[in-house]
């Protein structure tokens, strides 16, 4: 159903249709063969019903699925020819110079390649041996009379496909030499070399619907009905009298599903949607277009005026046939004060309850100018410029007031923006890896992570058992070229991607009428994301919107994002359009938020050689002030580099700097990074690099195991271009340019565009224990002390975990550590340093060295940065109604906080003594039966302290935790659910800002145990944080949803 109401409505159906002619024409009888119109209700027969036919009926193979109500038969698709077909019969075409093949398809959206739609042939050993054969991926027809050497395809485009979820005719003919194939009763695709006639097949035995003769292929998955064969090759007009019946279908069910809102009371333009449900067109027409005009924009009466009744009329059209629908519309009379509430009401300002970055407070809505005031401008400024509080101050609130002008009237709205403190600087240890992994399955456009081996960017591992993590569900269902950027702040995550679905749509007609949004997630852990978004950023011009990206312009206090679209003369989704016409330009807006974005200009519009080249995924990257742009030009699909001081500035053909001409502020470096530099590919192929796309280019992090100077960047060598996925390079330098292939390398099998992400230790083992926590290995800080100048001494060993956090942790004492080295010059007095050290398998575990002298720092910890409200995103949606904690679960005793990237300041303790503070925990038991209580109690709060506690690793929300009394102490008792896991679980206690206070091993045992085994042991914990004391009360525990991992 498609919502696009700005003032809701309902609208009248007028179901008289508007037919072209030869829809109401005979459908063709002269040379039917046979005619299959699958509109049995049960059984195993498909009756042939074509008068006269010397050929038999069909007969379902498997178990029949009959969709009833003229939706024909349900293919139900599965591996090597699996699934339930129906046998033809014999030799449908013997004797035959000329053919037709023609009938109605919906293939699943779930469909996976290859599979055959129909075919009429033979098979061998598994091998098709003289064949017939029509598929929607791609799009095409094939007749052979051999194996596959003897084929002629008849196809659009090699990537052309049959649109999904949606009924299509699909016809071929054949007279002779020459193969038509098309597509709704239009020609799609014509070849006129086709070197078999259908006698020249032979006899044919292996005649199916919804089967392959090649014993690898998938079966059809999809619904099937009127499948017609003639003797002869029909003509176009009775070829398009053919697709009637789909067309329409289409046009009433896209006619049906329009809906505007409520429209008897409408104070503002109407946005009218051009495109409609099953592959329908919409054109709309006004009857007073001075009120409401045809592009829905509205002109309201006068003040005092009587309301304006207007007929909105909308052609819903497919192919060559029509139907309208009237909408009655009631534009109501200006009214100012009206408005100015209205419109106050209706604003919204992103991130106002979690302020990390620069706000967007818009300066006019619909008809109204907008300004803003603040209670704390040193803060949050009227212009949305935020300041943030010191790293470890508490969060500042500041009001934000609106006030709405329209006309002489105004309106006011209040907002209260809950700005975050500064994050805590930390070093980059790691590095993450989002990527996709292809076309030719329904789950290689999805998003995948990698993560690195430890300080190591040549060395990679993937997460989540190699399953996607993030799928979609709004546009084009797809996902393709996921781009990370962290936020110029630090502490939140923006994750773009393509909207496009290759596997299905194929990627031609996906930059004619492709999409105009980009998929976006956010997440401030990397482990709990939002809602997706599917933001429209490109003109009703552009056929498609590729690879887009972001870079921190610090001149402008906002993200300039980009990406690749073809633009076409007209937004009309009617007008034809054909890629060979345009070219990709790089287009870019600005944002602050991601979710508001200014109108898209045009950043690169450069025609490379060749029909149809452009430019495409540009990446940035910074050096010595200096914005550097690695872009592919499709000419020679292989990056080059320009640069500028100018992150907006715009290539023009006019000024173009790379066809020698002035004016442009962007400086060309190289024209061809790598190009024709050998490397052996993971197959062990010799393979030179002269094509690539998708570049990530990243700074190595401090300590890397590959070297800690200039710059990595990964080229993607797809299949298409001779590659095997990834090639990584090395440079001194940007300004240097000297890039060079790492020869000694191991990324992520099939990993294709993506971004390289530095992460710290806190992020990359927080994503070790979300999706692969099996091969977390992690040790508790240590606290340090030395004094000025001197090396404080560090443990050779430390006792580890593997795992922890899982059922089965494994113990790893006397674990081996590679320290970084510490400079003594930055050992002043009462400084903090941390220093990481690395543990065989790439874990890590982390020393605060505190330094004597001076005055110590005051212990506060660093507020684990707050998961935006909404729900978790992943293949299945499933929302996550609160973050995970930072730590890591144990599920046995543990005396401090789990390895984070950013430690807390701490008093001066002995050289491996593990961080402590003052707050405790202790619980009446460490082993509990499913359906038992047991009671928490916490000491050392601030008095009217709030915490809140979690029971991994369900896990559970335990609710219902009252404040810390007068004396800063707080209990509370802890129901485990009947239906709980049992094993090894972990409770984690944190304050209200998400630092941990305590994590304690819990074992959870069957009813009953207990009495068997003794008494349950009590657990008592030193544990983390700083505070005061609380009162006594009864908690609950509520079942937090977790992400599905695939």
């Amino acid at each position: 159903m498609l919502s696009m109401a700005v003032t809701l409505g309902v609208g009248t159906f007028a179901p008289a249709v508007a037919l072209s002619a030869q829809a109401a024409d005979a459908v063709p009888a002269d040379g039917l063969l046979v005619q299959y119109p699958l509109d049995e209700t049960s059984g195993t027969v498909a009756k042939n019903t074509a008068p006269d036919s010397r050929f038999g009926d069909g007969v379902v193979e498997g178990t029949p699925s009959w969709a009833g109500g003229g939706q024909g038969f349900a293919f139900p698709g599965g591996d090597g020819g699996s699934g339930a077909a129906i046998k033809l019969p014999d030799d449908l075409n013997v004797g035959l110079d000329a053919i037709t093949v023609s009938f109605d398809v919906k293939i699943a959206p779930e469909q996976r390649n290859y599979y055959w739609i129909y075919g009429i042939g033979n098979t061998a050993n598994g091998i098709g041996d003289g064949y017939l054969f029509g598929s929607g991926d791609s799009f095409h027809t094939v007749i052979a009379s051999g194996g596959p050497a003897t084929e002629s395809n008849i196809q659009p485009a090699a990537d052309a496909t049959l649109a999904r979820g949606v009924w299509k005719s699909f016809t071929y003919t054949q007279a002779g030499s020459t193969g038509i194939l098309y597509e709704d009763g239009v020609e799609r695709a014509r070849n006129t070399a086709v070197r078999t006639i259908p006698a020249q097949i032979g006899p044919t035995s292996f005649n199916y619907l919804g089967r392959s003769p090649f014993a690898v292929d998938q079966s059809f998955q999809g619904q099937l009905r009127d499948f017609r064969v003639y003797d002869r090759a029909l003509a176009p007009a009775e070829v398009s009298t053919l697709a009637g019946t789909v067309l329409r279908e289409a046009v009433a069910d896209g006619a049906a599903a329009l809906d505007l809102g409520d429209l008897s009371a409408v104070r503002s333009s109407l946005t009218l949607p051009t495109v409609g449900d099953a592959q329908t067109t919409v054109t709309w027409a006004s009857s007073n277009t001075a009120v409401l005009a045809n592009d829905g924009t509205v002109t309201r009466p006068a003040a005092g005026a009587a309301p304006a009744e207007v007929t909105l009329t909308a052609t819903v059209t497919r192919g060559t046939v029509s139907t309208t629908r009237d909408f009655a519309v009631t534009v109501l009379p200006a009214d100012d004060a009206y408005d100015a509430r209205a419109i106050a009401a209706a604003l919204a300002v992103p991130h106002i309850d979690d302020t990390r970055e620069n706000l967007t407070l818009p300066a006019a809505l619909q008809t109204a100018t907008i300004s803003w005031s603040s209670s704390n401008p040193a803060v949050v400024a009227p212009d949305g410029t935020v300041t943030r509080p010191a790293t470890g101050a508490a969060v500042q609130e500041v009001t934000l007031t609106a006030t709405v002008t329209v006309g002489s009237a105004t309106g006011t709205r209040s907002f209260t923006a809950k700005v975050q403190p500064l994050p805590e600087a930390a070093d980059t240890k790691a590095y993450f890896f989002p990527y996709f992994t292809g076309e030719d399955d329904d789950d290689d456009e999805k998003v995948r992570f990698g993560l690195s081996n430890g300080n190591d960017a040549l060395d990679w591992t993937t997460v989540n058992d190699d399953k996607p993590v993030l799928a979609s569900t709004l546009g084009q269902k797809g996902l393709r070229d996921p781009f990370i950027i962290r936020s110029h702040e630090g502490d939140r995550f923006y994750l773009l991607a393509t909207d496009l679905h290759a596997y299905r749509t194929g990627l031609t007609e996906s930059q004619n009428f492709g999409s105009r949004a980009m998929e976006i997630w956010e997440s401030t852990d990397l482990v709990t994301w939002s809602a997706q978004r599917h933001v429209v950023v490109s003109a009703p011009e552009a056929g498609n919107t590729w690879a887009p990206e972001a870079y921190y312009d610090d001149s402008r206090g906002e993200y300039v994002v980009f990406w690749a679209s073809n633009l076409y003369l007209s937004g009309d989704p009617s007008v034809p359009r054909w890629e060979g016409d345009s070219y990709n330009r790089m287009m870019y807006a600005t944002t602050r938020d991601f979710v508001t974005f200014s109108p898209a200009k045009v950043w690169i519009d450069e025609q490379q050689p060749g029909q149809g080249n452009g430019t495409i995924d540009s990446t940035i990257a910074r050096e010595d002030g200096w914005f550097y742009r690695f872009t592919v030009a499709e000419g020679t699909n292989i990056p080059r580099v320009d640069r500028t001081h100018d992150l907006t500035s715009s290539i023009t053909p006019e000024n173009n700097p790379w066809l020698g001409r002035t004016g442009s502020d962007w400086q060309t470096r190289q024209s061809r990074i790598g190009y024709g530099q050998t490397y052996t590919a993971t197959s062990g192929r010799l393979t030179t690099f002269d094509e690539g796309e998708g570049t990530t280019v990243f700074r190595p992090n401090k300590g890397d195991a590959n070297g800690d100077t200039g710059w990595f960047a990964f080229i993607d060598q797809a299949p298409y271009y001779g590659g095997e996925g990834y090639v990584p390079f090395r440079a001194s330098s940007l300004a240097a340019g000297d890039w060079t292939i790492a020869q000694q390398r191991n990324l992520p099998t099939s990993a294709r565009h993506g971004t390289v992400l530095p992460v710290t230790v806190a992020e990359y083992e927080r994503i070790l224990a979300r999706y692969q926590a099996d091969r977390l290995i992690s040790a508790d800080d240590l606290a340090v002390t030395t004094e000025p100048g001197v090396a404080p001494v560090l443990p050779a060993t430390v006792d580890a975990v593997r795992g922890r956090g899982t059922a089965s942790p494994q113990q790893l004492p006397k674990s081996a550590v590679a320290w970084d080295a510490v400079d003594p010059a930055s050992l002043t007095a009462g400084a903090r340093v941390v220093v990481t050290g690395q543990l065989a398998d790439n874990g890590f575990v982390q020393a605060v060295v505190t330094v004597a002298g001076g005055q110590t720092p005051t212990p506060t910890p660093t507020p684990t940065p707050t998961p935006t409200p909404d729900p978790t995103a992943s293949p299945t949606a499933e929302p996550t109604s609160s973050p995970q904690p930072t730590t890591t679960p144990s599920a046995s005793p543990q005396p401090t906080t789990a390895p984070s990237g950013t430690p807390q300041p701490t008093a001066s303790a002995s050289a491996t003594t593990p961080i402590a503070s003052t707050p405790a925990v202790t619980a009446s038991s460490t082993v509990i039966e499913r359906g038992g209580t047991f009671t928490v109690t916490v000491t050392g709060l601030a008095p009217g302290e709030q915490i809140t506690a979690e029971l991994h690793s369900d896990p559970l929300r335990i609710t219902g935790i009252p404040a810390a009394d007068a004396a800063g102490r707080v209990s509370f008792s802890v129901r485990v659910p009947s239906d709980f896991a049992t094993g090894a679980h972990t409770l984690i206690v944190q304050r209200a800002d998400g630092s941990v206070i305590a994590r304690q091993g819990v074992t959870v045992v069957a009813p009953g145990t207990l009495a068997a085994t003794g008494a349950q042991p009590p657990l008592a914990a030193g544990l983390l944080a700083a505070g005061l004391l609380v009162a006594g009360g009864l908690a609950w525990t509520t079942r937090r949803p977790r992400r599905a991992r695939d």
